[in-house]
């Protein structure tokens, strides 16, 4: 089973979420010597795909301007995932079929502070049964304005090999990555952060797994060799001193040329309890999306490119969550629990809403400072 946006199974839900944790994670404990392991229990409605992760992260300071930080990943992925087939005879849920797999990835970082500058290396390394990607990535954070403002200047490249466990099917593909972002402190309390993206993607780009209907035949489906991605993302971060909290408000807006549009919307507030010993954090994440222009449940004539997985539909997925932080020894260790609920559906009116499943998410980990 690939990885999104060529996967078979986990879908964009589980694949943001960890890569907002591993973000959110690595630049809170930069500039400290952190060890820190975590176990996800993730579980889609009806017995879908089902995902048992552990996570670990890294940070060691080599010296007063050099920092080392990695983490590491191991998944365990099985249950069942639409073959993007519509019900037999019109009915109301799809078909699937059953999947094992198991996930390893890796990154490790260099940071180093020149001057105003703090530069960061890295590399990635992500395997499963039938796919293997590689990454490098580069990125340039410079301080101005007597450090109240941060420019963040980046580029990532990929390299997929893609494949598919039965048949000799053996395609790549590249992945280029621009980012451009400005973290401004407004005000006492407040910090605004913007940053623009832009992405190519270039080579196999289909889900070998998911099958499409053309005039009542099975194909395997069949998408673009290339894709060209721009993002957007606002962040507002208030301390509500008064409170004993803070707030983080985002906008994420995305857009390709596959003809698809998502927005992601996300509030979330931090509250302090026992001196600063307990960490809550409820949230809330509105995620909508249209289709791709080559999305349709079965399809007629000779379409140049067509799929009919339902992850490129129109759709909008609702998170609810709820993370706490329990200081067992104040800056030395801390015990992290959380929850999230993901309530999904279709919005074109006419794909079964048997294919956009639900999900629970469970969390459990410890952070050790050093």
């Amino acid at each position: 089973m690939s990885p999104s946006p060529v996967a078979g199974g986990c879908g964009f839900r589980t694949l943001v979420q960890v890569g907002v944790f591993h973000g959110l994670i690595v630049s809170a404990v930069l500039a400290e010597d952190v060890l820190e392991t975590r176990y996800q229990y993730y579980q889609e409605d009806d017995g879908r795909i089902r995902v048992d992760s552990n996570y670990s992260l890294w940070s060691v300071g080599l010296s007063e301007t050099m920092v080392l930080d990695g983490t590491f990943l191991y998944s365990a992925i099985s249950g069942a995932s639409p073959t993007g087939l519509p019900g037999p005879y019109g009915g109301a849920d799809v078909p699937t079929v059953e999947l094992e797999d198991e996930r390893l990835a890796a990154t490790i970082g260099l940071t180093t502070q020149i001057g105003k500058h703090s530069l960061k290396t890295g590399v990635s390394y992500s395997q499963e049964s039938d796919y293997l990607s590689l990454g490098a990535s580069v990125s340039d954070t410079i301080s101005l304005n007597a450090k109240n403002t941060e420019l963040v200047l980046g580029f990532a490249y990929g390299h997929d090999n893609v494949g598919a466990n039965g048949s000799p099917l053996d395609e790549t593909k590249q992945t280029y990555d621009w980012i451009v972002g400005v973290n401004q402190i407004l005000g006492p309390g407040t910090l605004l952060s913007v940053n623009a993206g832009l992405g190519v993607k270039d080579g196999y780009l289909s889900d070998p797994y998911k099958r499409v209907l053309i005039d009542d035949a099975v194909f395997q489906e069949n998408r673009p060799d290339r894709k060209l991605e721009q993002l957007l993302f606002v962040q507002i971060t208030q301390d509500l001193g008064s409170f004993n909290a803070s707030t983080d408000v985002s906008y994420r807006f995305g857009h390709n040329d596959h003809g698809s549009t998502s927005h992601t919307m996300t509030v979330a507030l931090n509250k302090y309890l026992f001196d600063k010993r307990v960490v809550l954090r409820p949230s809330v994440r509105y995620y909508r999306q249209t289709a791709a222009d080559y999305y349709a449940e079965s399809f007629t004539g000779n379409p140049d490119y067509y799929s009919s997985d339902y992850r490129v539909s129109a759709g909008e997925t609702l998170n609810l969550g709820l993370q706490m932080r329990f200081q067992l020894i104040p800056d030395k260790l801390a015990l992290d629990l959380g929850y999230e609920r993901y309530i999904t559906r279709g919005t074109d009116g006419s794909t079964s809403q048997s294919a956009y499943p639900g999900a629970h998410s469970f969390t459990a980990g410890i952070h050790y400072q050093f």
